[in-house]
């Protein structure tokens, strides 16, 4: 078998213990009140002088506090909750059950005559085949009901076998009956049992795919958050933690359409570390890398508005995307850049244009055309950081791109 689930003996008994109070306390009480009727009509009918409609209603409230305790039971999950005495309140139950009827023949026989003990007799065997037919799947109960009823009534009739002529063949009878019911209720026990055990096993089964299912979906999920986060770990700088320019591309086209669409202005700041190279040689690379994220700090701190990005390209370049910023807004954009990036105060000793590390930077700024491309600005501003470069570098130049 692929799946195998293992069934406890208490998980099966309280399984049949459920499906035994559900079932018993109906047939309990409608055998119970069909018998009584039937043995008050034959008693009535004799003219017994016995206290007829005590024993009835005795018999009939017997039945009622026993499919009451039953019910009770079975609605507060006790056969779940306490097996053990449940199974023993049953078994107290049949073995009340069977010895009010077998007591009752005992009792009444004396007084009866042959014909109506007889019919007495065999009501009382109609209510036991009909109960056990009921309850044979739990044989403990099966077997207590009829040690309660059949055999008493079996072993006193053989005793008085000499008081009526069919004493004794009604005792071989109801003897042979009892052996053959007992024998067969291994066989219908153990087909319930497996039947059951089956119910279970499929529902254990059900519950398990149910949890592997649920279990997968969490894995999934968690899988595809991974893949997202891995994704969005790609599109970044693992040192300063800016986009990179793979994870910059669909963004600069993006805002680039979004500016042709409404007519607004767009602009773009290249940003390049003075002497970045003369300040590793100086410094060391450690030294140098931690220059290049107090300067992403920076950058990110003139990008708090929407659409706005700070991008490292690579190395010690850097790039601006200002959606809605005009010429004027770039270049002040760029001027708080220079600014901040000077009162860090970084030394570098190392630099021909001064003590400290400073920046120089590449502004356009425009209202793109329908056929204004990205890589149109990116040219533009390369050309004015390169013209800052060669004006002494720390400065802003601004590029006279017109789309």
């Amino acid at each position: 078998m692929l799946y195998q689930r293992k069934i406890s003996k208490g998980d099966a008994l309280s399984a049949k213990l459920g499906f035994q109070l559900q079932t018993t306390r109906y047939v309990l009480a409608g055998t119970q009140m069909l018998g009584v009727c039937g043995g008050m009509f034959l008693l009535w009918y004799q003219s017994v002088p016995l206290p007829t409609p005590a024993w009835g209603v005795g018999m009939l409230i017997l039945s009622f506090i026993q499919s009451l305790h039953m019910s009770q039971a079975l609605e507060s999950q006790r056969h779940i909750t306490a097996v053990g005495p449940v199974l023993r309140e049953l078994l107290v139950s049949a073995a009340i059950g069977g010895f009010a009827w077998s007591a009752t023949v005992i009792w009444m026989g004396e007084h009866l005559s042959d014909e109506v003990l007889y019919a007495l007799v065999m009501i009382m065997v109609i209510i036991t085949v009909a109960t056990v037919a009921a309850t044979a799947v739990v044989r403990e109960f099966y077997l207590v009901w009829l040690c309660s009823s059949l055999i008493p009534v079996a072993c006193w009739l053989a005793w008085t076998a000499d008081a009526r002529p069919f004493n004794l063949i009604f005792a071989a009878v109801l003897w042979g009956l009892a052996i053959l019911m007992a024998v067969l209720s291994y066989g219908i026990s153990r087909s319930f049992t497996q039947m059951v055990e089956s119910g279970l096993e499929r529902e254990a089964m059900a519950k398990d795919m149910a949890g592997f299912s649920e279990t997968l979906r969490a894995k999934n999920t968690q899988l595809q958050e991974a893949r997202k986060q891995l994704a969005d770990l790609a599109k970044l700088d693992e040192l300063t933690g800016l986009r990179n320019r793979r994870g910059a591309d669909k963004a600069f086209d993006m805002e680039v359409s979004r500016a042709q669409r409404g007519g607004s202005p767009i602009a773009v700041i290249m940003i390049d570390v003075d002497h970045f190279k003369a300040y590793n040689d100086t410094y060391g690379h450690p030294a140098g890398d931690d220059v290049l994220k107090r300067i992403a700090g920076v950058l990110r701190s003139v990008t708090a508005r929407a659409g706005e990005l700070a991008i490292r390209m690579g190395g010690e370049e850097f790039l601006l995307l200002l959606p809605g910023a005009n010429q004027a807004d770039a270049l002040v954009a760029g001027e708080r850049i220079r600014t901040r990036i000077m009162s860090l105060e970084i030394e570098h000793s190392a630099s021909p244009s001064g003590s400290i590390v400073t920046v120089s930077q590449g502004v356009v700024a425009c209202i793109p055309s329908m056929t204004t491309e990205f890589k149109q600005l990116l040219e533009a501003a390369d050309k004015a950081l390169y013209s800052s470069k060669e004006g002494g570098r720390n400065t802003v130049t601004l590029s006279p791109f017109r789309p």
